[in-house]
């Protein structure tokens, strides 16, 4: 079994490049996954996007941080049956937070975490989140848990995989928007501290150079910019013996654009 995880797509850049990379490698892979919560304009997600990013091939999406930011989402919740959201987010209102997906009799639950270290969202540390996820769980016929560890310490995301490597996995960071290099099986527990992003290739992990510039560096007021232009693909690809029900292999996917 074939698993594509897709880094957190940002804006209008991010869904653009995954629609065209999808449209030819969606075929080799059984289930694919996306972090979402940059998709709308940057930060959050909204029903038409949502509708779009499904109709590319997206099985299901988590989120992070910017889950809330669009106030619509709380309205449309029930018809975006796929998304989930992080347990542990302080306005969290909705029971979606870790879906249970059958594909090819392997039967995987998929968890959306904020880390605690410089998340102001998190109104619980990840540890005892994960750990109420599997106390609501431990009835359910789960060969493994994946999750989706949304936050900025590698540390953190790192400790996370080892304290719960019994359970978890696939454990997967993003928020960074930067993939990073440590992409491997740690026993048999695929891990990346950073998937990485779908979004515009020159810009400040996705959003307006300029703009950014003016904000920090100048201090000048401004209107929060996604870049435009040519983007990068980044994902991992996740390949599962289904004789063990276990990963066997996690590989990046990093395509930056031909004009960069």
């Amino acid at each position: 079994m074939k698993l594509l995880f897709i880094g957190d797509i940002v804006g209008k850049s991010g869904r653009d490049i995954v629609s065209s990379t999808l449209s030819s490698i969606r075929e080799e892979y059984d289930l694919v996954i996306a972090n979402a919560e940059n998709s709308a304009h940057g930060k959050g997600i909204t029903l038409k996007i949502y509708q779009q990013l499904r109709s590319f091939g997206i099985d299901y999406m988590t989120m992070g941080n910017h889950t809330y930011s669009k106030q619509m989402i709380n309205e449309h919740m029930s018809e975006m049956d796929r998304l989930i959201v992080p347990y542990n987010h302080e306005k969290r209102t909705t029971d979606n937070y870790y879906k249970i997906i059958g594909c090819k009799g392997i039967s995987i639950c998929l968890c959306n975490i904020l880390g605690s270290a410089f998340m102001s969202e998190s109104n619980m540390e990840p540890y005892p989140a994960f750990e109420k996820i599997l106390e609501e769980t431990e009835k359910e016929k789960i060969d493994f848990y994946m999750v989706d560890f949304h936050g900025e310490a590698t540390s953190e995301k790192r400790l996370f995989l080892e304290y719960f490597k019994e359970k978890a996995k696939i454990v997967l960071g993003t928020h960074t928007h930067v993939q990073t290099a440590d992409a491997d099986m740690i026993g048999d527990c695929a891990f990346i501290s950073d998937v990485g992003m779908c979004g515009a290739y020159h810009s400040i992990i996705g959003r307006g150079i300029e703009e950014t510039i003016e904000a920090y560096i100048r201090k000048n007021p401004s209107t929060y910019t996604i870049a435009e232009g040519p983007a990068i693909f980044c994902a991992v690809g996740i390949e599962i013996d289904e004789m063990t029900k276990r990963p066997a292999s996690i590989e990046r996917i990093r395509i930056k654009p031909k004009e960069n």
